[in-house]
């Protein structure tokens, strides 16, 4: 609960500091993502999910060609445990367990944004998410199969149209998100990955 009011303040800082600048906006957006948890044990396959929130821009140059973009969001995502998932965790696994983890986080992507022309703009940054419920059991003992934090680099592009913007992302996890590491394997390591495609809309 505390970081996720931590999350609001700084988003609120964000958007406090930059309504004083002649060219700053923020809006609503929302995405249909595709994700993966990659790693041993886990479906290769990306599952369909959503993420939505809010957005700030405003521009860090005169000219309008750099900018910086950050972003509060609600992510919802999905992911499997593999067939050979019992390879791999011998002696942790929950041999009654579920199949499947349902996944609820807060994201925070902080994005350089870079204007080469106009109405495009390409994206890069850092993505931090915490998740705040995962209805999962794969792991006996009643232990959380991730960890709470999530941090990704961030790459995409975006096309404005007027007040609305469409827009496609990837992002890859840099950390380890696994929260189990059995005894005799210390080599297994889970990332997350993400491809959203979605559109904005400025409200102001």
């Amino acid at each position: 609960m505390k970081k996720g009011l931590l999350l609001a303040g700084v988003l609120s800082l964000f958007i406090g500091t930059a309504s004083k600048a002649q060219t700053f906006h923020y809006g609503l957006k929302a995405s249909l993502m595709f994700s993966s948890i990659h790693g041993d044990g886990m479906e290769s396959g990306i599952k369909p999910g959503f993420q939505g929130g809010l957005y700030a821009q405003w521009d860090l140059s005169k000219n309008g060609k750099w900018g910086f973009q950050p972003e509060l969001l609600f992510t919802q995502a999905t992911a499997k445990k593999s067939n050979d998932f019992a390879t791999y965790f011998v002696t942790d696994r929950n041999t009654y367990g579920n199949d499947k983890l349902q996944l609820s986080y807060i994201t925070v992507p902080l994005l350089l944004r870079y204007n080469p022309i106009k109405n495009l703009t390409i994206h890069v940054g850092a993505q931090y998410s915490y998740l705040f419920y995962a209805n999962e059991n794969i792991f006996k003992g009643n232990r959380d199969a991730l960890i709470k934090n999530d941090i990704g680099a961030v790459a995409g592009v975006q096309v404005q149209v007027a007040q609305v913007h469409f827009f496609g992302r990837y992002v890859y996890g840099i950390n380890d998100v696994l929260n189990v590491h059995p005894a005799e394997r210390t080599d297994i390591n889970w990332h997350t990955q993400q491809i959203t495609i979605g559109m904005g809309i400025n409200i102001k």
